[in-house]
């Protein structure tokens, strides 16, 4: 780091000066020197995950080390070959992320079976695919965020990683409230901030925010939070957390709606969970904070080796008295998704079957779906959506299961990564000097296989048995049928 940086750093750091010692302050510019090593969270959605991790160290030669508070997650120690590159990343095996990022919903605890939760902020989505694992894909998540720019990419990564029972929209936070006063179980406000983590990424350099800035956040923080305090059912917990260091953007805005609210919520105690971390501040800039603030969480990077993060694991025990307000609607029929028509859900159970050898009804029982079409394709839609939020406007829902075309399905990318594994037949294997072909985008020539082309859509698998995507048999040819957006 060059020594006019430094020095700059140094002045920015000089306002934790009676948080941190002199020499805390220079631990903490020393490791800004340092890469910040991957995490890594495995979908457990699409593979077992103490072979997973295994299989895929040793194909890439990476030295991994488990990360203790998160269950599938690991620290990329050292990669032979760029985890980012992979096909199994591609195709939504794991998600690369880092380690302090998975604190907030490890740090939440999932007593129900299908949990309603809320994702305030939720692109670009790397919690959101947590959530999903940590339910089991049996609690249905309303990923929300307010920036229309945003929603493309949280759309992606979604259908990415498989989940069925989500629905994505697109409208301020801070109305939640308002419009489903005590709805959800859970809620994660992973809260815009001023990104203050003093721990630079190559994507995200160190910046430098001013008093102003970082008040001006506080106030849509606070408003965030008691919307989503007043959105949780009693008894119901709400993460809040930033990836920013700040006083005023983490303790703070707790302290005010504890001011606001002083008998609606406690602070939870998570020092089990995360055993390394420092206890919240109660005082900063010459300012005090409700004691129990102690109880939330600082991960400071000199101490953690990850980036900077701020979580607060919040119990709702009293109702919050709050305006209410209609939510915006829209009749569901305007969506065009109609309930699949009895002789066609017969069809694709009993083609699914005869085909994959795989239990679509078990399936649709276990994440409480229904099967809808929407002119000609397929969609599991989460039955939660349909129960609570029917008329609420939303970007994007579900799974697309496939289309039905000329008596057979095609069946989606997406379904045939999140389910492939489980399919007991209608595969076809390529061999190890054809995979480099395939995950090109390139078709495969001549395929070896005792299977009669004749336009049948098989799942793509190689030696190891990885999840390949997607391949339509014709005569002479296996036809690539892998998205373009992954290749």
């Amino acid at each position: 780091m060059a020594e006019n940086s430094t020095s700059r750093i140094s002045e920015s750091l000089q306002r934790f000066s009676g948080i941190l010692t002199d020499a805390e302050i220079q631990q903490l510019l020393a490791v800004q020197d340092a890469p910040l090593p991957s995490g890594l969270r495995l979908n457990t959605l699409k593979m077992d995950s103490d072979v997973g991790i295994q299989d895929l160290a040793a194909r890439y030669g990476w030295q991994v080390s488990p990360i203790p508070f998160c269950e599938h997650a690991w620290t990329v120690e050292s990669a032979g070959f760029p985890p980012g590159r992979t096909i199994e990343h591609r195709l939504g095996g794991y998600y690369l992320q880092d380690a302090a990022s998975m604190v907030p919903v490890s740090l939440m605890d999932f007593r129900q079976q299908h949990p309603l939760i809320l994702d305030m902020a939720a692109s670009p989505g790397g919690k959101t695919t947590h959530l999903i694992d940590r339910t089991h894909d049996q609690g249905f998540i309303l990923a929300n965020d307010a920036s229309q720019s945003r929603i493309p990419a949280l759309r992606s990564v979604l259908a990415g990683w498989g989940g069925i029972n989500f629905a994505v929209t697109n409208f301020p936070g801070e109305a939640f409230g308002n419009w489903f006063p005590e709805m959800f179980d859970t809620i994660l406000l992973d809260a815009p901030c001023s990104m203050e983590n003093l721990r630079p990424t190559p994507g995200r350099p160190l910046r430098e925010t001013t008093h102003d800035e970082r008040l001006r956040l506080q106030e849509r923080q606070v408003h965030l939070l008691l919307s989503g305090l007043s959105a949780l059912k009693i008894g119901g917990q709400i993460v809040y957390a930033t990836c920013s260091l700040a006083p005023e953007e983490d303790e703070a805005v707790i302290n005010r709606a504890l001011s606001a609210h002083p008998n609606a919520f406690i602070i939870e105690d998570v020092s089990e969970k995360i055993p390394f971390h420092t206890p919240g501040l109660t005082a900063f800039a010459g300012g005090a904070y409700h004691p129990s603030l102690r109880s939330t969480l600082r991960l400071w990077p000199h101490l953690t080796g990850m980036s900077g993060f701020f979580c607060a694991l919040l119990k709702k025990v009293n109702p919050i008295a709050d305006a209410s307000g209609e939510p915006p609607s829209r009749e569901f029929s305007r969506t065009h998704l109609t309930t699949a028509h009895p002789d066609l859900h017969t069809r694709v159970v009993a083609y699914i079957a005869s085909h994959y050898g795989l239990d679509l009804p078990e399936i649709i029982q276990i994440h409480q779906a229904k099967l809808f079409t929407r002119h000609d394709r397929i969609y599991l839609i989460p039955t939660a959506y349909l129960e609570n939020f029917e008329t609420l406007p939303f970007e994007f829902i579900g799974m697309a299961l496939g289309q039905w075309e000329d008596k057979q399905l095609q069946p989606s990318h997406e379904f045939i990564s999140r389910f492939g594994h489980r399919f007991t037949s209608g595969k076809i294997l390529i061999e190890d000097d054809q995979v480099d072909t395939w995950v090109a985008g390139r078709d495969i020539r001549h395929p070896h296989t005792d299977l009669s082309p004749v336009g049948q859509y098989l799942l793509v698998v190689d030696r190891d048995g990885r999840t390949l995507g997607l391949g339509k048999l014709l005569q002479k040819r296996l036809r690539n049928m892998l998205p373009r957006t992954l290749i």
